[in-house]
């Protein structure tokens, strides 16, 4: 949700106050992905990334306060790799209608059909890329084609779709 220049001479442990304050450019794109969301109140927005090593799901949520309608928390174990972790978080909450939005690709081995909702963006533009807002939006659109054709996946009380992000 930011470039990574954005978080230049961060040094965790940090609060998210602190974050906000000292790196304002943290997570610039928030408002992007809000837009993207307005009309898909079934999607949980799951974070994945390396913010999930030292913040809690809490202390995440506060720095996803524009996303909060959609915060569903984090992967959750950061001491093992990112594509197990999420494939962990996928079966353990019976989720198999998702999209996978990173700038990492190393973080998935394995062939692209391994990963075939994997969304791939660039460090710097994240989803301020119109490409990627555009892979999004056409993911938001096939499910909501399947839940109008009575398919989806339940998570909690609501039918919601996972974004590990």
């Amino acid at each position: 949700m930011h470039p990574p220049r954005a978080i230049t001479g961060a040094k965790p442990p940090l609060e998210p106050h602190e974050i906000q304050a000292g790196w304002p450019a943290t997570f610039q794109h928030l408002g992007i992905l809000a837009g993207l969301l307005q009309k898909h109140a079934d999607i949980a927005v799951v974070v994945s990334s390396s913010w999930r090593i030292f913040l809690n799901d809490a202390q995440l949520g506060e720095l996803l306060a524009p996303i909060a309608r959609w915060y569903g928390g984090s992967v959750g174990n950061p001491h093992i790799g990112r594509d197990v972790a999420i494939r962990a978080w996928l079966e353990h909450n019976a989720i198999t209608d998702y999209a996978v939005l990173d700038d990492k690709p190393k973080f998935f081995p394995g062939p692209p059909e391994s990963w075939p909702t994997l969304i791939l963006c660039e460090s710097e533009t994240g989803i301020s890329d119109v490409s990627v807002q555009q892979k999004l939006r056409d993911w938001m659109s096939r499910r909501t084609a399947c839940v109008t054709a009575g398919e989806g996946q339940s998570l909690g009380n609501e039918q919601k779709r996972a974004e590990p992000v």
